[in-house]
C-alpha cells in the first residue's frame, strides 16, 4: 500500500556550522541513502541539512508539518539534536520524532526518554519500511499498536517501563547492491563546494564504497556498519562517481574505514579509474599494512592525491593496548611509501590513552614527512572495550565540538597540559612544513 498524499518524512542533519566550524565540510550521506529508499517506497520525504540554515530548516518543517521527523545524530551532535527536538516538539505536537545514526546506536537509552523511537545500526530498509507502515496504518506518536515493533531490526523504544529493543542487522552485499544510490538532491552543493574550495582548494565530497570493518580496535565501536566487510560491484560505484561529477565536484573523499583492505578490489578500482579516464582526484583512509610499492604507485596513477592513516601512537605498547594489530614501524613504512610515490599523507593520532607514553607520539609526528596531522583524545563509546574499562554509562557524555580536549572519564592526564602540548606540537609541525617548503622551492635560490 502506498502512503496517501500529505505530510511525510523529514530527515534532519543537526550539524550547525556556526557552533563547530570545521575545515572539511561534507553533505551527510546517511540521510541521502534513506531519502532514496523512502522515495522508492513512495513515501514523501524532504531533507533538512542544518549545516548552513538552521532557522530556515526549522521554519520549513513547521510549515510542512511532517508526520515523522528523523534526526541523524553523530558524536558531538547530541546537544544540537536535543535543542532542535525541544523547539520542534513544542511547535509540532502531532509529529513522531525518531533518533538514528552513530550516537543513538551506541547509546540508545540516552535518547529514548525524549525521542519517540530510536533506530540503531544500519537503518537501510528497516527505517524506510517503518515509516511506510506508520503512514499507512494510521499510527500516531501516542499509539503505535498497529505496528509490530519487534519486526523492525534495530528499533529501540522505552515507554512506561515497556522496552522494545530488537537487534540491528547488517545486510549482505547482495541486498545492498539492490538499493538505490544515495539521493543527493536535497543538499546545497554550490555552498558546500565554495566552502571546501576556500579551505582546501578542492571541490570535494564524500563517496562511501565499502561497509564494515573486521578489526576490533579497543576504542572503536563501529556503531553503524559493524564487523561485516562488504564491497559493491564497481559498475555501481562508477555510476555514482559520474553522478557526483555532474554535480560539479572535482575530488572524492572516499570515507570508508577499510577502502584499502582488499588489495585486489583496490587495484581493480584503480585500473577502472585509469581506463575510464575519470576526471576527478580522490583521497581515502587506509590502514598501514598490506601496502606494496606497486599498489601505491597504481593509486597515484589512478588519481589518489592524499591518504589518511590511523597512526594513533608512537609507542608499540600503546598500539597493543589499542588492539590496532599494527606497529609503529609499519606506520612509518606506509607514510614513506606514499610520500615516495608522490601521494600526500595525513596522520591521525590519539593522545591521552590510559597508561600511554605521550611524548613518543608527539616525537613521531614531528619525525614523519606528513602533510597533515590531526590529534584527538580518547572518547570511550559505549560498547567498546575501552568504555568497559574506564567509563560509566550513567555519567557519560559526548563532546560538543570536534576533537575536543575533554575527558569523559577519570584520566591520569591533565586536560590543560595536554591541550598545550598538542598546540605546541602542531606549531612545531607547521614550522617544519614551512621550512621544508622553503628549502625545496626552486624559487628560493637554495
Amino acid at each position: 500500500m502506498t502512503p496517501t498524499s500529505g505530510p511525510g518524512v523529514a530527515l534532519v542533519y543537526p550539524y550547525f556550522r556556526s557552533r563547530d566550524p570545521v575545515e572539511k565540510l561534507f553533505p551527510p550521506l546517511g540521510i541521502a541513502y534513506l531519502a532514496s529508499q523512502l522515495r522508492e517506497l513512495g513515501v514523501p520525504v524532504t531533507v533538512e541539512d542544518c549545516t548552513f540554515t538552521f532557522d530556515e530548516a526549522v521554519d520549513r518543517m513547521v510549515t510542512s508539518r511532517p508526520a515523522i521527523i528523523g534526526i541523524s545524530i553523530m558524536v558531538t551532535m547530541s546537544r544540537n539534536a536535543f535543542d532542535l527536538l525541544r523547539e520542534l516538539r513544542e511547535r509540532l505536537p502531532g509529529t513522531l520524532f525518531v533518533a538514528g545514526g552513530p550516537l543513538p546506536t551506541v547509546n540508545p537509552a540516552m535518547f529514548a526518554e525524549q525521542f519517540d523511537v530510536a533506530f540503531c545500526g544500519e537503518s537501510d530498509l528497516t527505517f524506510p519500511r517503518f515509516c511506510h507502515d506508520y503512514l499507512t496504518t494510521g499510527s500516531t506518536p501516542g499509539d503505535l499498536a498497529p505496528l509490530d515493533l519487534a519486526s523492525y531490526p534495530g528499533l529501540y523504544r522505552n515507554r512506561g517501563g515497556s522496552l522494545t529493543c530488537t537487534p540491528p542487522v547488517h545486510h549482505s552485499s547482495e541486498i545492498l547492491d539492490r538499493l538505490p544510490l544515495p539521493d543527493r538532491s536535497g543538499f546545497d552543493h554550490s555552498r558546500y563546494q565554495t566552502v571546501m574550495e576556500q579551505n582546501t582548494g578542492l571541490k570535494q565530497t564524500t563517496l562511501l564504497v565499502t561497509r564494515g570493518c573486521p578489526f576490533s580496535c579497543d576504542f572503536c565501536s563501529k556503531p553503524v556498519w559493524g564487523d561485516l566487510f562488504r564491497k559493491p560491484p564497481l559498475e555501481k560505484v562508477f555510476f555514482e562517481i559520474d553522478e557526483i561529477i555532474s554535480l560539479g565536484y572535482d575530488c572524492l573523499w572516499i570515507a570508508d574505514d577499510c577502502f584499502t583492505l582488499d588489495s585486489e578490489y583496490l587495484a581493480e578500482f584503480c585500473h577502472e579509474m585509469c581506463q575510464r579516464n575519470v576526471p576527478t582526484r580522490w583521497t581515502c583512509l587506509s590502514r598501514v599494512d598490506k601496502l606494496t610499492p606497486e599498489l601505491v604507485t597504481l593509486m597515484k596513477e589512478a588519481g589518489c592525491i592524499r591518504v589518511y592513516l590511523g597512526l594513533e601512537s608512537g609507542s608499540n605498547e600503546t598500539l597493543r593496548l589499542m588492539n590496532k594489530r599494527v606497529t609503529v614501524e609499519a606506520g612509518v613504512r606506509a607514510v614513506r611509501l606514499f610520500s615516495h610515490a608522490g601521494i600526500g599523507t595525513a596522520g591521525f593520532f590519539m593522545v591521552g590513552y590510559p597508561d600511554e607514553t605521550i611524548e613518543k607520539t608527539f616525537a613521531l609526528t614531528l619525525s614523519l614527512p606528513l602533510d597533515e596531522a590531526w590529534f584527538t583524545i580518547p572518547l570511550p563509546l559505549p560498547g567498546t572495550p575501552l568504555f568497559s574499562r574506564v567509563a560509566d554509562q550513567k555519567s557519560w557524555g559526548d563532546w560538543e565540538v570536534s576533537s575536543q580536549v575533554k575527558f569523559v572519564y577519570p584520566s591520569e592526564f591533565d586536560e590543560r597540559w595536554l591541550g598545550r602540548r598538542i598546540r605546541e606540537t602542531m606549531d612545531a609541525f607547521r614550522k617544519n612544513k614551512s621550512n621544508h617548503h622553503v628549502l625545496s622551492d626552486p624559487g628560493s635560490g637554495r
